[in-house]
């Protein structure tokens, strides 16, 4: 028995804010049937949260997104998106709801908006380790520098971005239903907060020279809410303990960068990755080489811990490139011409194998010092997971929460190697295609090894005919496929076909 699933790929994505004032109306549907324990992993991941790891499942979005553009270089930007289904986290969605304030380069977010992972192509790459478009948005007001702006000295030559952001989580009933249903206590933390910051310094001028380069720092963290049934420091499990979230809370978020032996438990899940983009910019073609590195704590950031003897003495760990900066994404993306049968190509290797090594002890006369590691990706020891309703707020390739038989609301596997390619091209103006291939192989984690290795393949191949005044309709075809030599996310296939209409009103 099979039902069609609805879901919306919002046509309005990349869409670019000119000069002018618009009003767009969007409307997309979905319809996806699958075979086996899942829909296949490229339906559900980096779509915002619009998808189910369901076989089956429905959804119908509507949206209105819009910019007024006034004197003096001050606008507004507006949207609300709104979705129905059956089979997803809910039956009626609120996906997005925002008004951006802007004046000049400076701008204030409002509201629950859609945003994708940094340097990276939104349709092809795997996602950002931080942040990827795999869940869905989170309401949060965000200040800051939302595109690159030139800044007036040294020549010109250097751009920054940046932002600085407070919101909430939204996902409060689905983390209650799944320690509900795992059996082990019922234990969870909900009412969570969340705070995220970035700084991007791009240095180059291509009409000046055809080669950029970018730096960047992200930090998220989760931090804030209500532990249920869980134990904090002794034996004494806490059927409700309120977490610091006070103005104290948001300050130690925004600037967590306490001493060793300081940073506790209680103020909250920190990491963050670092970014570099080298780009070249050609008249008619372009590549992109760039590398982003994960980390969850100082260890893993700076790749160096220190420890204090008895003495008072400091000695220092240097982990090694191995164990520490070999983690992250290692990518490359080729731009051809837009009327190049082949468009974009990004093939991205994706290693989380080191994590600055499993714990170990260090033999130092006369005390035996503990020494840093096994860092836990995307897992804490009090707000589970760094996920939003089950869905890797990440990488998906980590396998989310929402995979686990046993509604454990824990990354099952995060030391991973994968390898990715992706394509994406069309014939003339109407006909378009993408198609992504992945291999990954799953250790499980430091703390849970898996007793046999996983490897999990998974496919996309899609097309889409545009047709109507201005190509307003989109009608679309995809095929998916997971190849799983173990029994974790099985083997699946599935068909999903779109329709899409977008409407121009201003």
């Amino acid at each position: 028995m099979c039902s069609v699933a609805v879901i919306l790929a919002l046509p309005l994505h990349g869409w670019s804010q000119s000069d002018d004032s618009f009003l767009v109306c969007g409307f997309e549907s979905v319809g996806t049937l699958s075979n086996g324990s899942y829909a296949p992993f490229w339906f559900t991941s980096n779509r915002q949260g619009l998808s189910s790891e369901k076989r089956n499942s429905g959804l119908m979005h509507f949206s209105t997104l819009g910019s007024k553009q006034f004197p003096n270089r001050f606008s507004v930007d507006y949207g609300v998106d709104l979705g129905i289904g059956a089979g997803l986290r809910s039956d009626w969605i609120i996906h997005q709801m925002y008004v951006d304030l802007n004046y000049k380069c400076i701008g204030l977010e409002l509201g629950m908006k859609e945003r994708w992972g940094e340097l990276k192509n939104q349709n092809l790459s795997t996602g950002g380790l931080t942040w990827s478009g795999n869940s869905q948005p989170i309401p949060q007001l965000r200040v800051g520098i939302p595109d690159f702006t030139r800044i007036p000295v040294l020549g010109g030559w250097f751009s920054v971005k940046g932002h600085v952001s407070y919101g909430r989580m939204t996902d409060d009933k689905w983390r209650k239903s799944q320690a509900e249903s795992a059996n082990d206590g019922n234990k969870y933390t909900d009412g969570l907060l969340f705070h995220s910051k970035a700084l991007f310094i791009r240095f180059g001028d291509t009409d000046r020279f055809p080669f950029e380069a970018t730096i960047g720092l992200e930090m998220y963290s989760v931090f804030g809410g209500t532990l249920h049934n869980r134990m904090l420091y002794t034996d004494e499990i806490l059927e409700e303990y309120r977490l610091p979230s006070g103005p104290s809370a948001y300050k130690t978020v925004l600037l967590p960068f306490n001493k060793v032996g300081e940073q506790g438990k209680e103020n909250g899940n920190n990491l963050g990755s670092w970014h570099l983009s080298l780009d070249y910019h050609g008249n008619e073609w372009g590549v992109r080489a760039y590398y982003e590195h994960f980390f969850e704590d100082h260890s893993s950031m700076i790749g160096v811990e220190y420890k204090n003897d008895l003495e008072g003495k400091k000695s220092f760990v240097n982990y090694g490139f191995r164990r520490n900066w070999l983690d992250g994404i290692w990518g490359i993306e080729v731009n051809l011409k837009e009327s190049s049968p082949v468009r974009n190509v990004v093939f991205e290797v994706l290693n989380t194998r080191g994590q600055c090594g499993p714990v170990y002890k260090a033999p130092v006369f006369p005390v035996e010092e503990g020494v840093d590691g096994c860092d836990g990706m995307y897992n804490h020891e009090l707000y589970d997971s760094y996920s939003m309703s089950g869905y890797a707020i990440g990488s998906p390739i980590l396998l989310s929460p929402v995979y686990n038989k046993d509604y454990s609301q824990r990354f099952s596997s995060n030391r991973v190697l994968a390898y990715h390619l992706g394509v994406d091209g069309g014939f003339g103006a109407k006909w378009d295609y993408r198609a992504l291939l992945t291999h990954t192989t799953h250790w499980g984690t430091y703390e849970d090894p898996f007793n046999e290795i996983q490897k999990v393949s998974s496919c996309l191949l899609e097309g889409s005919y545009r047709l109507g005044d201005a190509y307003s309709w989109k009608i679309g075809l995809s095929i998916g496929m997971d190849f799983n030599d173990g029994d974790w996310l099985g083997n699946n296939t599935g068909i999903m076909v779109t329709l899409s209409k977008l409407w121009k009103v201003l």
